[in-house]
């Protein structure tokens, strides 16, 4: 009876026990283990008043995820213009001694971005400057905001001079912004009367990316001032051939220096061809007044015509008409029925009405306008139409 007794109570002193020691070591591992304490960013936005971001920041151990939810925070910050809030956040995570080499980088990108938003561009331009030194994701980012840095400032050169020391990462995005900077550079050069330096520097832009129309842009203008048509003629040609829409900065010097060629058939054939590649009404108009040197009014009334009526437009609509008043053209019942149809499609595709407070344009009535969600701000539309007259 003793020795039950006797393992009965031992059976209960070793339940005892262990459940102590059980108790222990769950509140150790509870305190030496982070906290749960940020559910959501938008809960931090929510509470991210001084008090409680100073609290956060105060977190002894930091892992992954709260580094991430630190970033997204300092993001948002920054995108709804708190941009103080935002650079205290990343400057002192920044000075913490206990985060990884990639991290550390990660913040003083934030940081550089923050210093950007917030106008402290010599800020801004020395982290994003130590940050061409990375690899990977934050040296694309850093050269990316760097040179749109640059832009802003129109330190044309240094991005060229970054370029040739190679502290730039590399991709086509990039190629594409420093070629534009040597152009703007190329185009200095030209009005300064340097024709070699224009040339290099062209040159040079299409190395960083053969497919800069503008390269080809200014050296046709170069040619064109200096009275060299077909040269101008070669350079634009290449320029609307890498891009189409080229057609809209060279249009009107291209169209001169074919006529100093004498090269009218050769005119019309380019500017079908960009019509059709790029309908751009301009390329339309000019290939019909080529055609009246041509072929003749009658033949570009046709033209004109066919082309309006499958792409109807109220400057090519104007066009026509200025044509039939300079020519004193006549137009029979079928180019009637056309230029009405013309104009008829052109009206449905205008806006019946407009908001007063906005500018939205809509063709039903709102009684709510569904842009600034005012009340009773819909007016119908009434086209604004230019006093001057008609120098025809």
């Amino acid at each position: 009876m003793m020795d039950s007794a006797l393992v009965y109570v031992l059976l209960l002193l070793g339940v005892a026990i262990g459940w102590t020691l059980g108790y222990r070591f769950a509140r150790q591992v509870k305190k030496d283990s982070p906290p749960d304490w940020i559910p959501s960013v938008e809960f931090l936005l929510a509470e991210a008043n001084d008090a409680s971001l100073e609290r956060l920041l105060n977190i002894p151990q930091l892992d992954d995820d709260a580094i991430d939810l630190f970033l997204k925070l300092g993001r948002s910050l920054r995108e709804k213009g708190e941009v103080d809030r935002s650079i205290h956040l990343h400057q002192a995570l920044f000075a913490r001694t206990d985060l990884a080499r990639n991290t550390q980088m990660l913040l003083e990108l934030e940081l550089a971005i923050d210093y950007s938003y917030a106008g402290l561009l010599d800020r801004a331009e020395r982290l994003f400057v130590e940050l061409l030194g990375a690899r990977g994701r934050v040296q694309e980012q850093a050269s990316r905001y760097l040179v749109e840095l640059y832009e802003e400032e129109g330190e044309w050169q240094r991005i060229f001079d970054l370029y040739r020391d190679k502290k730039l990462a590399g991709n086509a995005s990039l190629d594409k912004r420093i070629a534009h900077a040597v152009c703007e550079l190329a185009e200095d050069a030209s009005a300064r009367g340097d024709f070699l330096e224009t040339q290099q520097l062209c040159r040079q832009a299409l190395k960083i990316d053969n497919r800069c129309a503008r390269a080809f842009v200014v050296q046709g203008d170069m040619a064109y001032g200096q009275k060299e048509p077909r040269e101008a003629i070669r350079c634009y040609l290449k320029a609307v051939d890498v891009d189409s829409q080229a057609i809209v900065t060279v249009l009107e010097r291209m169209v001169e220096s074919f006529r100093q060629v004498d090269d009218g058939s050769g005119l019309v054939a380019h500017l079908a061809r960009q019509w059709q590649a790029t309908q751009y009404v301009p390329a339309l108009v000019a290939r019909a007044e080529c055609d009246v040197e041509v072929q003749g009014i009658s033949r570009a009334m046709t033209t004109l015509l066919s082309e309006l009526a499958e792409q109807p437009s109220n400057l090519g609509f104007f066009a026509l008409v200025e044509l039939v008043v300079r020519h004193r053209q006549q137009l029979d019942k079928s180019q009637l029925l056309v230029v009405y149809d013309i104009l008829r499609r052109i009206v449905e595709n205008e806006p019946k009405f407009v908001c007063k407070n906005c500018g939205f344009k809509a063709k039903e009535f709102h009684w709510r306008c569904p842009s600034c969600k005012d009340w009773s701000t819909i007016n119908s539309f009434v086209p604004q139409l230019p006093k001057a007259k008609l120098d025809l």
